[in-house]
């Protein structure tokens, strides 16, 4: 097994929209997911599935936002956020996001560019709140909220965070830096 550093390597990483034509690609990520990995991601077993998932990371409509980070063209992380079915324009309904990095490339960085393009991608659509549920041994990603400095709060449920995202942030608090713009975590 590879050792990894906690340097970034983020040079030479395209991250860009998914296609429809990049479905084989996403369901290959998933498959190369170890299985602690896919804990992480789905908190339990891969799903059987992995065609139908890739296939509705990659659609392209109003509801659904989905990023690639490719590397020498291989796709190495996915970024996502989907809106609720009911959610209206500018109803302040939170998305709903994900982010699965292959485990080769994590702790380099990857993970923390993709969830920023996918919040500032989220910001220029006028989404003002994200959530996620986090497995609270998942450090890399609570890591990565921690290091942007996002306003967020987190609600405990057993082994399980519920991470809500404030992205609708006024002008001062991102001029005064990272730890302005942090709220407290509520455990």
């Amino acid at each position: 097994m590879k050792t990894r550093t906690p340097h970034a390597v983020t040079t030479g990483v395209v991250v860009r929209s998914l296609r429809p034509t990049d479905r084989d690609d996403v369901q290959s990520l998933h498959e190369r997911m170890d299985q602690h990995d896919a804990y992480l991601r789905f908190f339990g077993a891969r799903p059987k599935h992995l065609e139908d998932l890739a296939e509705s990371l990659c659609l392209q409509d109003p509801r659904h936002c989905a990023l690639g980070a490719f590397i020498g063209g291989i796709l190495v992380g996915v970024a996502n956020y989907v809106s609720p079915a009911h959610q209206l324009d500018n109803d302040s309904t939170p998305v709903e996001f994900a982010l699965v990095v292959d485990h080769e490339y994590q702790s380099h960085g990857i993970g923390t560019m993709l969830l920023t393009r996918l919040v500032d991608a989220a910001r220029a659509h006028g989404i003002e709140r994200m959530t996620a549920e986090v497995l609270a041994q998942n450090t890399l990603m609570l890591e990565v909220i921690r290091d942007r400095g996002w306003a967020h709060a987190l609600r405990r449920d057993g082994t399980t965070l519920h991470l809500d995202l404030d992205l609708d942030l006024d002008e001062d608090a991102q001029a005064d830096g990272p730890s302005a713009r942090r709220r407290p975590v509520v455990m």
